[in-house]
């Protein structure tokens, strides 16, 4: 008698796991007021957003702006949302080719007529510590898993005093999914 050997070959299937591998920091801030951010605008490209923004904060550097909105936010300090802004579009999910970038800072004053002022209504935020880090895991880690949803506002880059840590918060609009 001959013995046979029988192979076996199981099914094909297909497992996708997502993981975030590293916690998310971050803090909900609820602002029960609108907030008043005076600047200037610029036109981004979607697709080079990584590459450009860092660009005009460092032209921004060079040509004086940012030591001018830097002087503007000392003239009336605000506890929340008190750096350097980065008003990312108009609203948290960027799908357009291109968004208007808005460099500014928190400001109730009267500002010069080479600045336009816009005003974020009270909203909830969901808020976390380092931008370029936030920005590569908040669409595909934190928003899935996090019981919120985007609102529809812009996200703010907020860029606090060098010696501050972290240095730079992503300030993100949400609302309970």
């Amino acid at each position: 008698m001959k013995c046979r050997t029988v192979t076996i070959i199981p099914r094909i299937s297909f497992q996708i796991t997502i993981k975030g591998d590293v916690e998310m920091e971050y803090r909900i801030e609820v602002l029960d007021f609108e907030v008043e951010i005076v600047g200037v605008k610029q036109k981004v490209l979607t697709k080079d957003a990584f590459n450009i923004i860092p660009k005009l904060w460092e032209d921004a550097n060079e040509n004086g702006l940012l030591q001018k909105l830097i002087d503007m936010s000392w003239e009336n300090p605000q506890c929340k949302m008190e750096g350097i802004l980065g008003v990312c579009g108009k609203q948290a999910a960027i799908i357009d080719e291109e968004f208007d970038y808005f460099m500014g800072c928190r400001y109730t004053n009267d500002f010069s007529n080479d600045m336009e002022k816009i005003v974020i209504p009270q909203s909830t935020w969901a808020v976390f510590p380092n931008i370029i880090d936030a920005w590569k895991r908040l669409y595909t880690e934190w928003l899935p898993t996090s019981g919120y949803e985007l609102a529809d506002l812009p996200c703010i880059e907020n860029q606090l005093a060098p010696d501050r840590v972290p240095n730079s918060e992503l300030w993100v609009p949400v609302k309970p999914k």
